[in-house]
């Protein structure tokens, strides 16, 4: 039985006239040649860009003139990516198809200098792609080209031989769950028992579809806001609701932190056995897309609590990051130095 969550009656703020810059540039350069282990879904986004200038005559539909084609790389492969530009080395173990998305997806990984040994070919499946129509900066469309079938267990078996000889000289490992398959609670519970077995920090992305079991064992559970009402049960509406919250997702996880992630309202931070939870607001210049915020915020988590580093400066960093990775057009990649400047900015600004 889970022991009793302490009730959270406190919020305290961290403000950028606590910071300590000194330690916190410490850190950001600790983490260079960190490996951290991802684990979880992957595949390719795919951006067709157009313009539109009539409507369809065989339907009410816009027909787009296509102009331009862009391929990103997807789900927990933007993870990967993140960790790979703010210095780390990323370790991504997922499955693939026998397919041209497969071959698109490891050409991407090796743009972005990103091992490819580690993935696992099924050719049962397909390599998950989605694509996006876009016409001046608007979305009209997505389409996405997914599996719906369960993963044999021969696959598994291949899957936990990559994350059993990785995970020994990894320095963290990240679960990134966008309920596409992978993730079933067996094997979930074998990642975690690794983990424990090496003494690993363990950051998880959770999904709103999964229950909050499945989770038993993490270091740290990064919800949204959405993400964090569903798994709770709680709709969060102020500060008592998101204490509550906060308090219900420690005790069903037994995660040593909870940050949920409230996009304009900063990031709220809860830790087991705390009657506190610590507060810090939103760092950002300007708000162009909030898409990929999540997975710099767990990148940059996971490779800060594998340095020894505490929640709150993880947090902050964490913070800052996001801030960074928003002021950019679609999914986007936070360095080390774009954190520094953001360091420095709204440190002179105390907010």
């Amino acid at each position: 039985m889970p022991k009793q969550q302490k009730p959270i009656q406190t919020v305290w703020p961290i403000h950028a006239a606590s910071w300590d810059k000194k330690k916190l540039d410490k850190i950001l350069k600790s983490i260079a040649g960190a490996r951290v282990l991802v684990i979880g879904d992957v595949g390719v986004d795919r951006y067709t860009i157009g313009l539109v200038e009539r409507i369809s005559p065989e339907a009410p539909v816009p027909i787009v003139w296509v102009q331009e084609e862009k391929l990103k790389l997807g789900l927990a492969a933007n993870v990967a990516d993140n960790i790979k530009a703010l210095g780390g080395v990323p370790l991504l173990v997922g499955l693939v198809g026998k397919d041209r998305n497969a071959e698109d997806f490891r050409n991407l990984l090796k743009q972005s200098d990103i091992q490819i040994s580690h993935l696992v070919v099924d050719a049962s499946r397909r390599t998950v792609l989605k694509e996006r129509i876009v016409s001046e900066s608007q979305q009209l469309l997505r389409v996405d080209y997914e599996n719906h079938i369960k993963i044999d267990q021969k696959i598994y078996t291949q899957v936990l031989k990559k994350i059993q000889t990785i995970m020994p000289d990894c320095d963290a490992v990240i679960v990134e769950d966008y309920a596409k398959g992978l993730l079933t609670k067996d094997f979930v519970e074998e990642i975690f028992f690794q983990a424990r077995k090496y003494k690993k920090v363990v950051a998880v992305d959770p999904n709103l579809k999964t229950p909050l079991s499945f989770y038993q064992g993490a270091t740290v559970l990064t919800p949204n806001t959405k993400e964090a009402e569903k798994l709770s049960g709680i709709s969060i509406t102020d500060e008592k609701s998101l204490m509550q919250a906060g308090t219900v997702l420690l005790k069903e996880t037994l995660a040593q932190y909870i940050i949920i992630t409230r996009g304009k309202e900063g990031m709220a931070v809860f830790a087991q056995d705390s009657h506190t939870v610590k507060w810090t607001p939103t760092y950002a210049r300007e708000v162009y897309d909030v898409s990929g915020a999540g997975d710099t915020v767990i990148a940059v988590l996971a490779l800060v609590l594998s340095m020894g580093a505490s929640i709150e400066d993880a947090a902050i960093l964490g913070n800052l990051a996001a801030g960074v990775e928003v002021s950019k057009r679609g999914t986007a990649t936070v360095s080390p130095d774009e954190i520094r400047q953001a360091l420095d900015f709204f440190s002179v600004m105390r907010v």
